[in-house]
């Protein structure tokens, strides 16, 4: 074990845990919900805008311990921070099978939106301190790749074969909160902090919280990338959860709904990368991010205005290009001055703090719009997504080339 700890591909194998807990919580655990809601909703009695505010108690939670969390991650370390999070996520995600009303479900969904809402704030830390350098980028981008295949296993399979198979939705939440626990052993048991041969950057600060706090709060362009993804997180969250409803409600048929709900979340996987590359390439993070929101902006709109066809057409473009944004996002903030490895955790907490509240808000909000049409949920939604885009303009360009991001920072 201590050879394997000590290797030069042992980085590779904390990504893979970071890799496997971001799928697991943030993606199956989370996402499987939506294509279970009409299920949940037929057995609990749950209206649309109900389901909508049990959607939003998980990232309501994420208002409350998402900075918190980037915090204690920058003092503590990665390893117990996330040990923690993934046992308790996975008994969290289970209790949900428990719900017999509105009341409990909501609120097994804010205990679960807890660990699920921090795990953005700890998980790409990872990346932050063991690939400070040229794959910072490609590390942040397999993060995302990992989120987009989560969400594929449990948009395609929750509702249209585990529930039938294990017998109801309770089950196949108990099912899916099996896997974080054992995630949460492997962190305890394998996992290590960065050591001084493997990184450049301090991966735990000992200075006191309220220091760590003011220094972050004072970087402007933390809070201006903050406040795009409050508006982007809002939008696909919402739309996220109101797409399987919307489908069978306008003749859908329950498979082809969540088929369609699953090529949005999982067709990602094929632009993750791509974008990380050529965001290196051409030496810019905000051209790739401006072009990926306006074509979700747009796709999303037209879902109300197509037929089928063109339907699963605009999910696929809005899909491939949605995940990449989170992940450049994510590399923009500790590419910023002043931020790197050592306040990544903060920083990110911060901006996934906004991005939660965004995601809170919107859900309830589109949702209580289907009293005047099924349709303007939609609409709010993509005009959401690209409301904040101009912001983006006011933030320094980032890239790995430049010095603040490979160097200590002093202080």
């Amino acid at each position: 074990m201590k050879s394997m700890r000590s290797g030069s591909y042992y980085r590779w194998y904390i990504l893979l845990l970071a890799m496997g807990t971001y799928g697991s919580i943030a993606g199956s655990a989370r996402l499987c919900m939506p294509v279970l809601f009409p299920e949940i909703s037929a057995e609990l009695g749950l209206s649309m805008v109900a389901i909508g505010t049990i959607w939003g108690m998980d990232p309501l939670a994420g208002v409350f311990l998402g900075l918190p969390g980037g915090l204690l991650a920058d003092r503590f370390g990665v390893k117990r921070m996330l040990t923690i999070v993934c046992i308790l996520a996975g008994i969290f995600a289970a209790l949900r099978g428990f719900s017999v009303d509105f009341l409990s479900m909501a609120a097994f969904m804010f205990l679960f939106g807890l660990m699920a809402a921090v795990t953005p704030s700890i998980v790409p830390k990872v990346t932050a301190v063991w690939f400070a350098d040229k794959r910072l980028g490609l590390a942040n981008g397999m993060l995302n790749v990992a989120w987009s295949i989560g969400a594929v296993l449990a948009t395609l399979s929750s509702a249209t074969l585990l529930s039938p198979l294990l017998g109801s939705w309770r089950n196949v939440l108990f099912f899916f909160g099996a896997p974080p626990v054992l995630l949460g052993l492997l962190w305890w048991f394998t996992g290590r902090e960065p050591e001084g041969q493997d990184t450049e950057t301090a991966p735990i600060t000992r200075e006191a919280f309220r220091s760590t706090l003011a220094r972050v709060m004072r970087i402007k362009d933390v809070w201006l990338i903050g406040a795009l993804l409050l508006t982007y997180w809002g939008a696909n969250l919402g739309f996220g959860g109101y797409l399987p409803l919307y489908l069978r409600n306008i003749g859908w048929e329950p498979e082809l709904a969540d088929g369609a709900m699953t090529a949005f979340s999982g067709i990602g996987i094929l632009g993750v990368i791509p974008m990380v590359l050529i965001s290196d390439r051409i030496g810019s993070r905000k051209i790739v991010i401006t072009f990926a929101v306006l074509v979700l902006a747009l796709s999303l709109g037209l879902v109300p205005l197509v037929n089928p066809t063109g339907v699963w057409i605009v999910l696929i473009a809005g899909g491939v290009l949605r995940s990449g944004v989170a992940a450049l996002a994510n590399t923009m903030i500790f590419e910023i001055k002043g931020v790197s490895g050592t306040y990544g955790g903060t920083a990110i907490g911060l901006t996934a703090t906004l991005g939660m509240l965004g995601a809170t808000i919107s859900p309830p909000i589109g949702n209580s719009l289907t009293h005047f049409n099924d349709d303007l949920p939609i609409f709010f939604w993509a005009i959401l997504s690209v409301v904040a885009l101009p912001l983006l303009l006011m933030v320094k360009e980032t890239h790995y080339r430049t010095e603040e991001t490979i160097s200590r920072p002093m202080g």
